[in-house]
């Protein structure tokens, strides 16, 4: 491994470790300050909505890049003291799900222009990890701080197979029960 792919590396380790560090310290803070409220809320949330509310949160911000993410259904099941499997359930087919269909629609519009500048960096990023480790670049590239959602549109734009997307999705299982763990010891903690 070169130099610069070791630095690379390092630096994606270090974003993914600052930013599940961060999401400790906002629940953590989010927790202490608001701890009554986020309950009702997600009593509230679940009795409302049910769990396909939760799902269908996770796909709209994994398939439109909604700006609220999967991470906020996580809190409001555990909040509200909902069941551990059908809250991760719930979030994840949700998510698996949008971020098929961003993948899909992208795959679709890809080669529109305006698409294309929108992903461009993206694109170049995955491209470059793709070129040197095929798909396990692939996989090391969801360790980005970058949004599935985004991961999705951007291998379906540069119209990869299918199969690029199935990393995506097997990589984004590992990355919700991880967010959910640190949910859960941010929340109890």
């Amino acid at each position: 491994m070169d130099r610069a792919t070791r630095n690379e590396t390092l630096l994606a380790v270090l974003r993914v470790a600052a930013s599940f560090a961060l999401l400790v310290l906002i629940v953590t803070f989010v927790g202490w300050a608001l701890r009554d409220e986020l309950t009702r809320f997600g009593a509230w949330f679940v009795a409302r909505f049910g769990f396909v509310g939760i799902a269908a949160g996770a796909f709209a911000a994994d398939c439109i890049h909604f700006p609220i993410p999967p991470q906020f259904y996580l809190l409001t099941g555990v909040a509200g003291g909902h069941p551990v499997t059908i809250v991760l359930l719930a979030v994840l087919v949700g998510s698996e799900l949008g971020g098929l269909t961003a993948f899909a629609l992208a795959r679709a519009l890809g080669r529109a222009p305006s698409v294309a500048r929108r992903l461009a960096s993206t694109r170049q990023l995955l491209t470059r990890a793709i070129e040197r480790q095929g798909y396990l670049g692939l996989a090391a590239a969801t360790l980005l701080p970058i949004s599935f959602s985004i991961l999705c549109m951007a291998t379906g734009a540069m119209r990869l197979p299918y199969r690029a997307f199935g990393v995506l999705a097997v990589m984004r299982v590992p990355r919700i029960l991880l967010s959910y763990a640190v949910i859960v010891v941010a929340w109890h903690g």
